[in-house]
């Protein structure tokens, strides 16, 4: 069985580098987070570009209701599931170090690989993987309401910039291997009131749909292709974010207890990725790859196990 260092190293490996996401290193800008977004939004003259600004808008706060597998138009059902943009993208995509969309559009498109990626293939790799559903067509009005909306609030981030804030925070390398062991009691302290023992959530009320708590595993959760299903974006999102009232300025978990809760959550089963993978990576930082131990090394109690029930493995002498 191949060991969670060889795992980790992996994963650290596909996220090195220079790719189209989140956490790319940050410019010298000078332009200012933007604030107050939903007033400005209030406040915009009525007209046809205001629409599309509020149902893009709407599109990344009730995603469910609008595009979800349960939308009110079955016609619109592009997702495979009932969760929100905004579950990941917090605060409809403005909390920072939460992948906001602040710089989004001022990012897009971008040369990756020799490939030129462009911003509704950005969209349609999140309806793919984080939603686990089918590609928005391009000429749709949804595609364009949610253009507008990310173009509305990056509008004063200068064309390829990001503001400090955007992606995800950059996060050490662990001091141990992580460990679902470990992170199963993280998750008992920090996570399960909001998420549950079964990590399924809390599902809204009918009639209405989707989650006031998104569920961070099985079906109704992300695909394995998502952003959230590799054990450093996971990490990072966990460090900044989580639990609910933390934000990068003020983390609650440490390092190694954000590494470990995110092996516990990526251990579970959920929906399998699909067989085209994004076109457009996302990435961390530029992390320090160490040589991995031999693949079928064991590191006793620090297996990334699905079976947590099984014993750990006796501890070897020093």
């Amino acid at each position: 069985m191949k060991t969670v260092a060889w795992e980790l190293c992996i994963a650290l490996a596909a996220v090195a580098g220079v790719g189209a996401g989140y956490l790319l290193t940050e410019s010298g800008t000078t332009t200012r987070y933007p604030s107050n977004v939903p007033q400005k939004i209030a406040e915009l003259k009525p007209g046809p570009e205001t629409d599309l600004i509020r149902y893009g808008r709407d599109l990344v706060e009730d995603t469910p209701r609008f595009i979800g597998k349960s939308a009110q138009n079955p016609a619109l059902a592009y997702g495979g599931n009932n969760l929100s943009c905004q579950n990941c993208h917090l605060n409809g995509g403005l909390k920072p170090y939460a992948a906001p969309f602040v710089s989004t559009a001022a990012t897009f498109p971008m040369l990756v690989d020799n490939k030129v990626i462009t911003l509704p293939d950005r969209i349609n790799d999140c309806m793919r993987l984080g939603l686990n559903g089918k590609p928005l067509p391009e000429d749709s009005r949804e595609m364009q309401a949610l253009i507008a909306y990310l173009e509305f609030v990056g509008k004063d981030t200068p064309t390829g910039e990001r503001l400090p804030g955007s992606g995800l925070m950059p996060i050490a390398l662990p001091g141990d291997v992580p460990s679902a062991r470990r992170g199963e009691t993280v998750y008992a302290q920090h996570c399960v009131s909001c998420h549950g023992q079964d990590g399924q959530g809390a599902p809204r009320l009918p009639p209405e749909v989707g989650y006031y708590v998104p569920p961070l595993w099985g079906e109704g959760s992300f695909n394995g292709g998502a952003g959230m299903g590799q054990i450093a974006y996971a990490a990072s999102y966990i460090r900044a974010n989580m639990p609910i009232g933390a934000d990068h300025e003020n983390p609650v978990l440490s390092v190694q207890e954000a590494w470990d809760v995110a092996a516990f959550m990526i251990v579970h089963p959920r929906p399998v990725a699909p067989a085209r993978q994004p076109v457009a990576q996302m990435v961390i930082e530029e992390l320090p790859i160490p040589a991995p131990p031999e693949a079928d090394a064991a590191l006793p109690g620090q297996e990334l196990v699905p079976d947590l029930s099984a014993p750990p493995p006796p501890v070897r002498a020093p």
